[in-house]
């Protein structure tokens, strides 16, 4: 049965995405798109053959009520899990420190990526396109086109950019009304360092997660000991922020030999892993300056129809996505009144 909603696209489903559909969905015809193969953006999960990586957020915090409030159902039905890991703080000599982290954490289940295919399981009328890459948005404010290669989907009455600022800018016009606010956006890489090791491989270890005093390694979690994970022992290792952004353009292979050699380096963890063993690049995985402020978390041009949410309109974390998107779809329903 056809809808007599007002048709909106949402390009990218990672957290801001997929909060500001939620958001709308009792108010528009949903459509989403994404260029990947899998929902969730960079709370992403890595599934192997008998390993899973949690290769992109390794776990989050809510700090705030209405991002609490939110999750309370997913907690309720098993879809989110506290997760209490053992710290430890590695010098870039070796040295080491317990450390009690007693704050809440809390990860997806059964992988990080899971937020996306629970949220779409319990909302059929939603459209998904994966797979699916935009590369032209044509069209007006009130009937707007977006572009996949050959296939054309449209028109939407108003369509969300849920994606990094510099991909954004390659879809919208340059004197769009957000346009510097996208300029003076900053964000910069990460590459996320994958081990599954086989039983007999397994190294015996007394910690969960790892942070590094290096210049070169900033974090490292077991993955395996996460609540709700299945397959073997798995090890995700991430750099820190300014090294990738100085080798984002380096051989992936080149990477990963710098980071295995220095974590065994550092923890004396062998990283000989035979069930696993690749690097991810994030381009885009950490916000240096944000385009929006927190009390309007998002960019927005009425005049052509276009808005852009993320976490980096405000800030680098899961939550900071969460309320960019939470805040624009409020914005939208409100002008519906």
């Amino acid at each position: 049965m056809e809808s007599n909603k007002p048709k909106l696209a949402i390009v990218g489903t990672g957290m801001s995405g997929l909060a500001c559909a939620d958001g709308l969905g009792q108010h528009f015809e949903i459509s989403l798109f994404d260029k990947s193969r899998g929902l969730s953006g960079r709370i992403s999960t890595r599934r192997g053959k008998a390993h899973a990586f949690d290769h992109g957020a390794q776990y989050f915090r809510a700090k705030t009520e209405l991002f609490a409030s939110w999750l309370k159902p997913f907690e309720g039905n098993g879809h989110l899990q506290p997760w209490t890991p053992r710290h430890v703080y590695f010098g870039a000599d070796g040295s080491r420190k317990a450390h009690r982290d007693v704050s809440s954490k809390f990860v997806f289940v059964s992988g990080m990526s899971a937020i996306g295919k629970v949220l779409l399981a319990d909302r059929p009328d939603w459209k998904l396109y994966l797979d699916c890459m935009v590369d032209l948005v044509t069209g007006n404010a009130g009937k707007i086109f977006l572009h996949c290669g050959e296939e054309r989907f449209g028109p939407f009455s108003h369509v969300v950019l849920a994606m990094p600022p510099q991909q954004v800018q390659a879809l919208v016009t340059p004197n769009i009304a957000f346009a510097d606010a996208l300029k003076s956006a900053q964000m910069i890489g990460c590459h996320s360092l994958m081990l599954g090791y086989r039983d007999e491989e397994a190294p015996d270890m007394d910690w969960d997660c790892a942070h590094f005093e290096d210049e070169i390694l900033g974090f490292s979690a077991v993955n395996s000991t996460k609540p709700g994970r299945s397959g073997g022992f798995a090890i995700v290792v991430q750099t820190k922020h300014q090294w990738s952004e100085l080798h984002i353009e380096n051989n992936l292979d080149t990477v990963g030999s710098i980071m295995k050699e220095r974590f065994e380096t550092i923890t004396g963890i062998k990283t000989d892993a035979s069930g696993y063993n690749r690097v991810h690049r994030w381009r885009y995985a950490s916000t240096q300056t944000a385009a929006a402020s927190e009390g309007s978390p998002y960019l927005l041009d009425k005049a052509t129809g276009l808005s852009a949410t993320g976490d980096w309109c405000r800030g680098s974390k899961i939550e900071d996505a969460f309320l960019s998107g939470s805040a624009l779809a409020a914005h939208l329903v409100s002008q519906l009144t």
